[in-house]
């Protein structure tokens, strides 16, 4: 087993520390790493944030960023990364999320800090919308030691923005799931569900990429055949709830789809479920696809990046943006108890071998022990076939 070098320091900067699923991720890891021996520092480029508080109450240490208004804000990012790299000169600089990368990269580079390591945790579709950034992102690709992916669908795009073969590692995933303060019964309840409803939940914040119309439309679509099924969509609302009503309204499906917003108990709804589902246009390696499977739950996944390669054979896969095709999954899994069951089961124990906390750490420490003795990520994280 690999250890981390003596008095290891790590910087990790981040864009924010909200409830998304790269910062819930490193309120998993970073702690984990601390045990190992590492002094952890996390800079926020964004103030505030709910995992700031929960890394805190970890023992690891949080700064923000200093924030200057409008055009000034990216220099102040810089800066600041500039200022802690100087102070505190750490043993290795990690960048999650694109604008902790630009900034912090850039950063690092002028202050010559090494090794530079970068994650990816999503397919690269936002960089259509910011040429510009996307130029900078694939300059800093060549000067990074470090590229790391989620999924091999996310490693593929790196490697199709000109990432050297050598410079790319494969580090899945890893959840830890807390059980339920329920039982289903009690998560039941507390939902005002009743006791035999079809039950299918969606984890992610409510932004159009997640695919929430399409899910919506789905549901609708399949609840003729699924007669006292809901829908439960869980996750921040950054905007679309008004708009997911209002279809919801229109399809006749209002009483049975509910907007839950953003929780803090989503092992008690995945308790309450019965099929988990995720309608995503594009997607890097779903922590809540992962954490569903790990609770026995069956899901329905669309083709979007990492999601089949999360799933494996322990889901139901379709096209992405095709209500159609996904109510015909919702229908065949509400209608069969058998195959929702074996899936399940099944989903459970590819998360426990696949997607374990305790293996996605063991790759972070070799990933910073290899890169400290010289080796390459392709050697240290292989992406394989």
């Amino acid at each position: 087993m690999a250890e981390l070098p003596p008095g290891f320091r790590l910087l990790v900067v981040v864009t924010s520390l909200g409830l998304g699923g790269t910062e819930r991720h490193l309120a998993a890891v970073l702690p984990a790493l601390a045990a190992r021996g590492a002094a952890v520092r996390v800079l926020a480029l964004r103030p505030g944030g709910a995992m700031a508080e929960a890394l805190r109450a970890a023992g690891v240490a949080v700064r923000h960023a200093l924030r200057l208004p409008g055009p000034l804000a990216p220099a102040a990012g810089l800066l600041s990364v500039l200022r802690e790299l100087l102070a505190w000169r750490p043993d290795a600089v990690h960048f999650f999320l694109p604008e902790a990368y630009i900034l912090g990269g850039l950063a690092a580079w002028c202050a010559g800090a090494r090794p530079r390591v970068m994650s990816r945790r999503s397919l690269n579709a936002y960089q259509a919308a910011h040429p510009r950034a996307a130029r900078v992102e694939r300059w800093l690709h060549a000067r990074t030691d470090a590229l790391i992916g989620n999924s091999r669908a996310v490693c593929a795009k790196l490697a199709a923005e000109g990432a050297a073969a050598g410079r790319i590692g494969l580090l899945p995933n890893g959840v830890v799931t807390a059980p339920p303060a329920r039982s289903r019964a009690e998560a039941r309840a507390a939902l005002g569900l009743a006791p035999e409803a079809l039950v299918i939940l969606c984890v992610a914040n409510l932004i159009p990429y997640k695919g929430h119309a399409d899910l919506v439309e789905a549901f609708a679509r399949a609840r003729a055949f699924l007669p006292g099924s809901v829908l439960l969509l869980a996750g921040q609302d950054d905007g679309l709830g008004v708009a997911l009503t209002a279809q919801a309204e229109a399809l006749g499906v209002i009483d049975e789809v509910r907007i839950l917003g953003a929780r803090g108990d989503i092992p008690d709804l995945l308790a309450a479920a019965d099929v988990f589902v995720l309608a995503s246009h594009e997607e890097g390696s779903p922590n809540a696809v992962i954490e569903a499977m790990a609770a026995g739950l069956p899901a329905v996944v669309t083709d979007a990046g990492g999601s089949p390669e999360a799933v494996g054979e322990t889901g139901i896969v379709v096209p992405a943006r095709d209500p159609v095709a996904l109510a015909a999954a919702l229908v065949r899994l509400g209608k069969d108890g058998a195959l929702r069951a074996a899936l399940g089961a099944a989903a459970r124990q590819r998360a426990r071998e696949a997607f374990s906390l305790e293996a996605c750490i063991g790759r972070y420490v070799a990933l910073y022990a290899g890169l400290a003795a010289g080796r390459t990520p392709a050697e240290l994280l292989p992406v394989g076939p």
